[in-house]
């Protein structure tokens, strides 16, 4: 019999997953191929795929996800891999403000970062009216990162934030860094110190140069969302509160070890230069399901769907391919597991400050994620201003 090539195997597999994440209705306004219908509408009940998810992703580690082309994730477009170091940058240094849009009051600062070794461009949306207590709000975008923020398009913080007096902070360029300080520099992806580069760079910088002693909230989706929460946890000094859109919040778990090392290898990187062995005390230091003691006092939001179809989703994939759809789907039900890990972990505390929403349609796109932001802003919010 002759050998099923890999990536087939592994297409298989995921399509075989989300064969069960479709409304009836959703499958009736389908008009593309047999294999799409098959996609959207062989199964009304997304509850009925939960226990393939973990075989599913187990399939893809073996299968080698680094040939599986994730096409679908947000912020997909390469935009910064493996950008030029240099040694000689010893401390924090603001190089160049650039006005992007007067309108918008929308910036791009250039900063030399020590810890990154190279010039960090992030982009800034300062507030209306600003004061002294004006407080921030940092965004980190999903899995491509590209220079330009998708924030301040495809996800419409200009729309959402446009009327409120705070100051947006938006990192580019981190593609695959899961917004983590990585045990290596790697040979696909470059250096990645983002937890530090935040936390001890960025967060004084703006502080100073915005002229503002306010609260400070950070926020995500996908892989941003991960970051923004681990790093949440992590510094509780620093930030007041933090929301999170589909993401995964412990590598530990297996569905979150997988979403790492899917986000991760199919930007060609490789995971142990992140976070070093399995098991070891990097990863367990990114487990915030496990150790979410940093939230209790902060206004937390999550939120993530079932990855089933509703009209609208079909329709938002009209012109991509059957597995845009049907990986869309598969990593929105994986994040919604992931969501659950770490609602249950902080209601089991007895945490008070959290709220969690779960879509009962939707995948892992902007589509979905832009319905979960007034939501998302309205919860933290008090927290802030």
């Amino acid at each position: 019999m002759s050998r099923i090539p890999k990536l087939s195997l592994a297409l298989t597999a995921v399509t075989g997953l989300c064969l069960g994440l479709a409304s009836p209705a959703a499958a009736q306004s389908l008009t593309g191929s047999a294999l799409e219908e098959a996609v959207v509408s062989s199964n009304a009940d997304p509850t009925s795929s939960g226990n393939a998810i973990n075989s599913t992703l187990s399939l893809l580690e073996s299968f080698g996800s680094s040939e599986v082309p994730v096409s679908s994730v947000p912020g997909s477009s390469f935009g910064g891999i493996n950008l030029p170091l240099d040694e000689r940058i010893t401390e924090t240094k603001l190089l160049n403000k650039q006005v992007e849009n007067a309108e918008l009051r929308q910036e791009r600062w250039t900063i030399a970062s020590w810890s990154m070794k190279r010039n960090v461009e992030v982009q800034i949306v300062r507030a209306a009216d600003p004061t002294a207590n004006t407080p921030m709000l940092y965004l980190l975008d999903g899995v491509g990162a590209p220079r330009d923020n998708w924030w301040l398009g495809t996800g419409d913080a200009h729309t959402q934030f446009g009327d409120e007096n705070i100051h947006l902070i938006l990192p580019t360029q981190a593609q695959a860094s899961m917004y983590a300080d990585w045990q290596r520099n790697d040979p696909s992806l470059g250096r990645h110190q983002w937890e530090t580069f935040i936390t001890r760079e960025l967060a004084p910088l703006v502080k100073r140069e915005l002229g503002t002693t306010g609260n400070s909230g950070i926020g995500g989706l996908s892989m941003g969302a991960t970051g923004a929460v681990h790093i949440a946890n992590k510094h509780p000094d620093l930030f007041k509160a933090v929301f999170g859109l589909s993401g995964c919040y412990s590598p530990m778990d297996p569905i979150g070890r997988q979403n790492a090392h899917l986000t991760v290898t199919t930007r060609g990187g490789n995971l142990d230069n992140l976070y070093g062995p399995y098991g070891s005390e990097r990863w367990i230091y990114h487990d915030t399901v496990g150790n979410p003691e940093g939230l209790r006092n902060q206004r937390v939001y999550l939120s993530a769907a079932t990855g089933a179809f509703a009209p609208e989703d079909v329709a938002n994939y009209a012109n991509n391919n059957w597995f845009d759809m049907s990986s869309g789907a598969a990593l929105e039900r994986s994040s919604l597991e992931c969501t659950r890990l770490l609602d249950d972990a902080m209601t089991e505390r007895g945490y008070t400050g959290h709220k969690v929403d779960y879509a009962e349609t939707g995948t892992h796109d902007w589509h979905t994620f832009r319905e979960q932001l007034p939501a998302a802003w309205a919860h933290i919010k008090p927290a802030l201003l």
